[in-house]
Parts: structure tokens; sequence; C-alpha cells
């Protein structure tokens, strides 16, 4: 009996089930990170008002608290705090 063929088929079909479980955890965290987003923009969305909305304070603003928003949501995806993508990852069958 040749095993050969079996033993190096082995390798690629652990390689593809390594890929498809990174490629799961990667959309569970993009999940963790778009919802942190959301619930870090509502909790902001009064924080940041100051001067005319269309001048340059305005505009400091809103671009202040795009990176505000947008770093607040990646540590929390990052650190699992909301639990979503470990939710994701537990019941996402590859």
């Amino acid at each position: 009996m040749d095993v050969s063929s079996i033993v190096e088929s082995m390798p690629v079909d652990l390689d593809k089930k390594n890929i498809a479980l990174e490629k799961k955890e990667e959309v569970a965290m993009q999940f963790e990170k778009m919802f942190a987003k959301q619930l870090v923009n509502e909790m902001t969305k009064d924080s940041f008002k100051m001067g005319d909305k269309n001048g340059v304070a305005g505009r400091a603003n809103s671009m202040y608290r795009h990176h505000i928003t947008e770093t607040l949501a990646t540590e929390i995806a990052e650190q699992r705090k909301l639990g979503m993508a470990d939710m994701i990852s537990k019941y996402h069958k590859v």
C-alpha cells in the first residue's frame, strides 16, 4: 500500500483548514469592530458639538470625533470586550 500520496495531501488539507479558521476570525473581528464603532458613535454623538458645523472648528471636531471613534472601536474589538467575535467564532462552522 502506497501511503506517500496520503501523507503529501495532509498538509494541504490542514493549510486549507487553517486559512478557513483565520478567515473566520478576521470576519468575527471585523463584525465586532463595526458593532463597537456603532456603540462609540452613539455614545459620543453629543460630545463634540461646538461652533458652526460647517466652520473650521466644526470640521476639526468632526475629524477628531471620527479618529476617536475609530481608535476606540479598534481597541474594543482587539480586546474582544463585547464578546461578539467570540460568539460568532463559537457558532460559525467552518
